[in-house]
C-alpha cells in the first residue's frame, strides 16, 4: 500500500523525469548540488536569464504535474 508521502514522491519523481535536459539540469544543480544560478551559468557557458528561465521551466511543469 502506498502511503501519502510515497504517492507524492512517486508524482514527484514522474514530474522530474518529464523536464527537458537542460532544465533537469538547471533544477538539479540548484536544487541537489547546492549551486547559485550564477555558478550554474558559469559552469554551463549560459546567460543568468537563460538559467533563471530553465528554473521556472522546471518549477511550471513540476507544479502542474503534481497537482
Amino acid at each position: 500500500m502506498t502511503t501519502p508521502d510515497n504517492a507524492q514522491q512517486a508524482k514527484a519523481q514522474a514530474a522530474i523525469e518529464k523536464l527537458p535536459p537542460k532544465a533537469y539540469m538547471v533544477f538539479f544543480a540548484s536544487q541537489v548540488e547546492g549551486l547559485s544560478y550564477v555558478e550554474i551559468a558559469q559552469r554551463e557557458g549560459m546567460s543568468l536569464e537563460q538559467v533563471q528561465g530553465h528554473m521556472l521551466m522546471a518549477i511550471q511543469i513540476i507544479a502542474r504535474e503534481m497537482q
